[in-house]
């Protein structure tokens, strides 16, 4: 993990936690739902970014994370031992997920995550004990330390906490042997049996690792919203999460914070635009539209996302011609040229 890494995450973390201050409550609640978004990206581009396991039970595994600190939590454990263990139940329910891709891959692959996101929205709704049914569970606001979090502005601490720990853990990550090997199992499976890479085991710790951390940003979701409900976790929130990695870049270092911070914010631009203007009713009807033609666009004109495109203009302000097929520079990253070598 480079000084260069540290001194960044931890920069875009003052600077949310300023704006916080600055914006007040409207301004705390945005930042806490740009960081849980970001954590839950993160894991999200572990798996398919990274090791090009391409998953559609995120919204699930958020859902598995709120309901689990939800319950954790009203029992009177500490806030933080709740968000631990909504990411352990995160990471086994992961496992169980990926365990189809020891056998399949590809397409059938994704058919099988997208049955598993179906399996899991009915469990929510008929484990009424642990969930309340389709009700939804309410939770108690949590005590995190000792610390009552009973607002917005007492979330974004640990929110942002929580987004440091996880970008530059994953940075560290994916400059281990294991991380090396989650990039060759992306390029090719033969290379990497090749290699002498345990290609099943190495899906299984992506899996492993980013249900943790997506289990975690789901239980930041439940105490954020004081509810869990199963209307909250379908498929439509997987999309939205794919939709952040692909905008801001798969594979990239930056790119899921990039890309949540696109996601979330601009509905609320949207909104903004559409009030000033008088027709907030119709704007926010395209919302759905809205985002399908920018993952289309983006996967046509600049299918290495915000990262690359913010790359590319960084090099032409300095003067320097980005070479056509440039790749923004992110763990995992490199140009086609850099990888034929």
């Amino acid at each position: 993990m480079s000084t260069r890494h540290i001194a960044i995450a931890i920069g875009v973390a003052v600077v949310m936690a300023v704006l916080a201050v600055v914006l007040g409550r409207y301004g705390a609640y945005l930042v806490n739902a740009v960081a849980i978004a970001a954590i839950g990206a993160l894991s999200l581009n572990l798996l398919i970014g990274y090791c090009g396991q391409i998953s559609f039970a995120q919204g699930a595994l958020l859902g598995v994370g709120a309901y689990t600190a939800g319950n954790l939590g009203n029992a009177g454990l500490d806030g933080a031992v709740a968000i631990l263990g909504a990411g352990v139940l995160g990471a086994l329910v992961s496992a169980l997920i990926g365990l189809p891709a020891m056998r399949l891959r590809g397409l059938y692959f994704a058919i099988a995550t997208l049955a598993a996101q179906a399996i899991l929205e009915y469990l929510f709704k008929i484990l009424d004990p642990l969930t309340n049914g389709v009700s939804g569970l309410v939770i108690k606001p949590p005590s995190i330390f000792g610390i009552p979090m009973t607002s917005d502005e007492s979330l974004v601490l640990p929110s942002l906490v929580l987004l440091v720990i996880a970008w530059l853990v994953v940075s560290r990550l994916l400059r281990t042997d294991l991380g090396r090997a989650f990039l060759v199992v992306r390029e090719s499976e033969i290379v990497a049996k090749g290699m002498g890479i345990d290609v099943g085991h190495t899906k299984l710790w992506a899996f492993l690792i980013g249900g943790f951390i997506a289990g975690m940003a789901g239980a930041l979701i439940g105490f954020a919203n004081r509810l869990a409900s199963p209307e909250a976790f379908t498929l439509d929130l997987s999309a939205d999460y794919i939709a952040m990695i692909i905008i801001g870049g798969l594979g990239t270092w930056p790119g899921p914070i990039i890309g949540a911070a696109f996601v979330v914010l601009l509905p609320e631009v949207i909104q903004r635009v559409g009030e000033a203007a008088g027709i907030s009713d119709i704007l926010s009807a395209l919302r759905e539209l809205a985002f399908g033609l920018l993952i289309i666009l983006f996967l046509i004109f600049e299918p290495r996302g915000l990262t690359a495109l913010l790359s590319r203009i960084k090099l032409r302000r300095i003067g320097v011609v980005p070479p056509a097929g440039l790749r923004a520079t992110g763990e995992g990253s490199q140009s086609p040229e850099g990888r034929s070598r």
